[in-house]
């Protein structure tokens, strides 16, 4: 039984003829949701540290052995190789975690099972609280959160921001320095603000003292919290390690593909923010060659240790790398056989490609192809032996949650979404007739000739980064009583980190649209550049692979003229910022304690793209980008959208249910672009935008 409370329909519509609004409902948590909202908040509150609970557990939570209860679990036959791996070789904080070592895949793989087939709340209960006392913590955060997503009745539970969790990802050593310094002088000068210690650090991007080189000057894009944590979550939807659950059969998502767009468009944005700060294209990452750009994080883990850095001009062709380089050179090979092999032209091949690259469990041979995804990450890696089983410290090209820090990144999924581009040019190029719509002409576009970007400040809860004593009884600060035990001597604290974010000023849109007879349609708009580092027109055929995708969605055409409006705030698969972690604990608590709603929506989710991201940060005097308006015929996908789950509480992970066609991803830049006279088809139209932006920390005009 889902735990919550329909209450309320929170409806942007649009009152433009034809044109469908993002529609955010939201439902309120009833009493038994709450109960479980707070559970997850306990268990992720400073989650190295075992021993400052608030809430009072009792002794069957400590006394918990997940192999004593077999019988409470689903399929028990499935986790009796973890049990018996546990029990002779535990994980602790003694290793450093990641997903990318098979050794360290298979306790991920035990854990999240452990917890998904719980038979019920308490026994789920009590197998995390196991967890979080004994489990290596980065591999608890991933697994609890990957069986928090897809649990039934965990659909709409509110994670805190992965930042806030784990801010050692995320913020430098000396932002993390700073904020032990304040607790460990009992925050010294530091006033109560309703009764609440608040700290406000500014926090660095690692380019403060310095720019090793000129894309260290974009770090403010590449090391943007929001950002990063999309890049997790996404792998943390699509594990590559299993096909997902009965209910949450991942490639009916079309997986392959999917993992080849997002790391598409990731490529695209980059792209376009680099022309930003006079950058060109991205280059392709050369193995034998040394690499021209360095890196340095300021990241440092909890233990202390600093993720390794990278000087420029670094060579990755040396005798350790060997067995990798030779790796990424078969398993390339034998991709590039199977592309020129194919004879079939649609999604699924696509979608098998994909499957394939990154070398999940839905490839149609993991054991001959390999994964080129993580051989290549190995090969970057660079760590050094680290720990009692001699393995590589893994840095941050290992943990989903700092791999796009690295310009590096791009360079190799250049080489890697290359496959795709080979691929898709043994596909027989579209042509008018694929790309028109009979009857269908987009008569004008309406919107701003110039667009504004800015910084602006933004404050995350980086709390659980300083630990914290254990219970104090005679506390009376409410909200420490109530569980978030962010305290000194019972006293709360807050401990924010500031930084410059971009973001943009809102805009719309409106498409006049002309169409002999009522029909269904869709609505695409891309954003791409117009020309290059040096000001040279970018031809489509050169130029097609740089289109970022900003909108999608469905339309009811009636016979004559439409006028179809949208702003950007209405896009949909762009989310607001994150509540911080204090805030959400307060509404908890109010909620709990009194007829305050507690509301569950999707304006925040974690499948979203940070919408501040949308546009990239043009320059003072102007930048020329251009806008790509698309009208086409809607193709009903085969389960209908949203079948299967709540859309206002959940992204819908693995129902096949999540698109609103079923028309190729990247539609219709997804093939070369050989004659772009093609594209002059009534229904397709570019606008020309400028993107200014003002160097002001506001957005005030």
């Amino acid at each position: 039984m889902k735990s919550f409370t329909a209450v309320a329909v929170l409806t942007l519509t649009l009152l433009a003829l034809g044109g469908h609004g993002k529609h955010i409902e939201s439902k309120v948590a009833d009493k038994d949701f709450l109960v479980k909202q707070r559970f997850v908040f306990d268990m992720l509150q400073h989650i190295y540290q075992d021993d400052v609970f608030v809430t009072k557990y009792e002794a069957t939570y400590y006394e918990y052995k997940p192999w004593e209860h077999a019988s409470d679990y689903q399929h028990p036959e499935k986790l009796q190789h973890f049990f018996d791996l546990w029990q002779h070789h535990p994980f602790h904080d003694d290793q450093v975690w990641t997903v990318m070592y098979d050794r360290h895949e298979e306790y991920a793989i035990g854990l999240v099972r452990l917890f998904y087939f719980a038979k019920n709340w308490e026994t789920f209960q009590h197998v995390v609280f196991w967890a979080r006392q004994h489990v290596n913590k980065q591999l608890f955060v991933y697994a609890f959160s990957i069986a928090s997503l897809f649990r039934d009745d965990m659909q709409g539970i509110v994670l805190p921001a992965q930042y806030e969790i784990h801010p050692w990802s995320f913020f430098d050593g000396q932002t993390l320095e700073m904020a032990e310094h304040y607790k460990m002088h009992g925050f010294h000068h530091v006033k109560q603000l309703d009764n609440i210690y608040n700290v406000v650090l500014k926090s660095n991007y690692s380019n403060i003292y310095g720019e090793i080189n000129y894309e260290h000057g974009l770090s403010y894009y590449l090391e943007d919290v929001g950002f990063n944590s999309f890049y997790y979550y996404f792998n943390l939807d699509y594990p590559f390690w299993t096909k997902g659950g009965e209910d949450h059969v991942l490639d009916k998502d079309r997986r392959g593909e999917l993992y080849l767009y997002v790391h598409w468009q990731l490529l695209a944005r980059y792209y376009m923010e680099r022309l930003s700060n006079d950058l060109g294209e991205v280059p392709h990452f050369n193995m034998y060659v040394p690499e021209e750009t360095g890196y340095y994080s300021g990241l440092r883990d909890y233990n202390g240790v600093p993720y390794p850095s990278r000087e420029n001009h670094h060579s990755f062709y040396h005798s350790h790398n060997i067995e990798y380089v030779e790796n990424v050179e078969l398993y390339t090979q034998r991709i590039m056989d199977w592309i020129h092999k194919n004879e079939k032209y649609d999604v699924e091949v696509v979608n098998q490609l994909g499957n394939i690259i990154q070398g999940n469990v839905d490839s149609v041979n993991k054991q001959f192809y390999g994964s080129l995804d993580k051989w290549y990450r190995y090969i970057v890696n660079e760590g050094r032996p680290y720990g009692k089983y001699q393995e590589e410290f893994p840095g941050t090209f290992l943990h989903y949650d700092t791999s796009v820090r690295d310009p590096l990144f791009y360079e190799i999924y250049k080489n890697i979404i290359d496959h795709y581009w080979h691929m898709m040019a043994t596909f027989p190029e579209y042509t008018q007739k694929d790309y028109g719509f009979e009857g269908v002409k987009i008569d004008a576009v309406h919107m701003p000739e110039s667009l504004t970007t800015y910084f602006e400040y933004f404050d995350a809860d980086i709390s659980n980064a300083v630990n914290v004593e254990p219970w104090v009884e005679s506390s009376q600060d409410v909200l420490y009583k109530f569980g978030r035990n962010s305290h000194y001597n019972g006293a709360s604290y807050v401990i924010k980190a500031r930084q410059q974010r971009l973001n943009h000023k809102p805009f719309e849109f409106t498409l006049d649209v002309s169409s002999e007879k009522a029909q269904p349609a869709v609505v695409k708009v891309f954003i791409g550049p117009k020309y290059d580092e040096n000001g040279r027109y970018i031809p489509l055929e050169h130029n097609y692979q740089n289109f970022f995708e900003l909108e999608h969605f469905k339309v009811q055409l009636e016979a004559g003229v439409n006028h179809i409006k949208r702003a950007s705030g209405d896009f949909s698969f762009w989310v607001n910022d994150r509540t911080t972690y204090m805030e959400l604990y307060q509404k908890l608590m109010d909620a709990t304690n009194s007829d305050f709603k507690f509301k569950l929506d999707q304006s925040e989710t974690h499948c979203g793209v940070p919408n501040r991201l949308m546009l990239p940060k043009g320059k003072k005097g102007g930048q020329v980008y251009q806008f790509f308006y698309m009208v086409y015929p809607y193709h009903e996908p085969a389960v209908q959208q949203y079948t299967g789950y709540d859309p206002i509480v959940s992204c819908g992970i693995g129902h096949g249910s999540r698109y609103v066609d079923a028309l190729p991803f990247g539609f219709p830049f997804n093939r070369p672009v050989v004659h772009d006279y093609y594209f002059d088809v009534n229904n397709f139209k570019f606008f020309d935008v400028k993107i200014f932006h003002r160097d002001e920390h506001t957005n005030v005009a």
